[in-house]
């Protein structure tokens, strides 16, 4: 990402003003008022936003450290997470990648189930499946899948997120599939 995305930022003068992706507007809400009301007046003279924590309208803050965006994120405080998996509301994470939760399918599968099946091929080939380091080709497919292991497999928006399922704690897996499943059907109509 070149910049924040567009949204409602402090300005670095204790106001909110609208970034539109590139520069501040002139519309800004300061929370200081008693009365908050949407006003105008000329925008900062710098151009980016200040290094900080911002909403990157998904669910989290993130850290902008002034020229891009970082990995590290900070949540509500009562997000639920396993195997690099958050689920935070109405969003659920993985990596650089949030989706709204509503709609998404969770399993718990193993290795040899899913490369047998060939379940991970279309979503390879499309660019589409992603695993902790990044998207996973059709090239790396077969390198990144250990028949031996668990994996949690979340189906999300266009995308399916592959998440391994560390050494041990099958049942977590399968309980946090579980849960991810109700939490997007309690999103799914509202």
């Amino acid at each position: 990402m070149t910049g924040p995305d567009a949204g409602w930022y402090d300005d670095g003068t204790g106001k909110q003003r609208w970034w539109d992706g590139t520069r501040w507007s002139d519309e800004f809400i300061d929370l200081n008022d008693r009365y908050l009301e949407l006003r105008t007046e000329p925008a900062p003279a710098s151009a980016p936003a200040r290094a900080g924590w911002y909403d990157d309208s998904r669910g989290r803050l993130r850290w902008w450290n002034g020229t891009r965006w970082t990995d590290a994120a900070r949540y509500s405080g009562s997000e639920e997470e396993f195997a690099g998996i958050v689920v935070d509301g109405r969003w659920i994470h993985f990596g650089s990648s949030s989706l709204p939760v509503a709609g998404a399918s969770a399993t718990r599968a193993g290795g040899a189930e899913l490369l047998k099946r060939g379940r991970l091929a279309k979503p390879a080939v499309a660019r589409a499946l992603l695993g902790p380091s990044g998207p996973i080709t059709p090239n790396l497919l077969k390198r990144s899948v250990d028949p031996s292991a668990n994996y949690l497999l979340v189906e999300v928006g266009q995308e399916v997120w592959l998440a391994p399922v560390p050494p041990g704690h099958d049942a977590r897996a399968g309980q946090f599939a579980t849960w991810i499943n109700t939490v997007s059907q309690h999103y799914r109509y509202r």
